[in-house]
């Protein structure tokens, strides 16, 4: 199965599965939703989900800042400021179907990501320490 059929699909079930409880999914205070990569929290736990952000980060110290790494995730649109956590994860949800399309992936601690999974990642370890 290739691995663009693979993340829509589980997608598809991960949507099917927390339907009921949608509603109740807000970011925590502090938490800036473009830092929460949902495909890859159903694979990884927060720690690797955290490592795998550090480890992007020694490979791209340029990107080290969280304000930049929104700015990257956003690519200068005005999704970053948008209260719509739907909008804004659909909007990653493209970009990252995107990052595979064109080759714009990265190897992580063993992972193929695409550079926008590993953004948020890396954000996310920023955030969460």
């Amino acid at each position: 199965m290739k691995r663009r059929h693979f993340i829509q699909l589980s997608a598809f079930a991960g949507v099917a599965i927390s339907f009921p409880s949608l509603q109740s999914c807000t970011a925590p205070a502090g938490e800036h939703a473009m830092s929460r990569p949902v495909f890859l929290s159903r694979l990884f736990d927060e720690n690797t989900i955290r490592d795998a952000g550090r480890t992007y980060l020694k490979k791209k110290p340029a990107e080290n800042d969280d304000d930049k790494l929104i700015q990257l995730l956003a690519d200068n649109s005005s999704i970053a400021k948008s209260s719509d956590e739907k909008a804004i994860q659909r909007y990653l949800d493209e970009k990252i179907n995107h990052d595979f399309e064109t080759g714009k992936t990265v190897l992580v601690k063993g992972w193929v990501l695409a550079v926008t999974e590993a953004r948020q990642c890396a954000l996310y370890s920023l955030i969460k320490g």
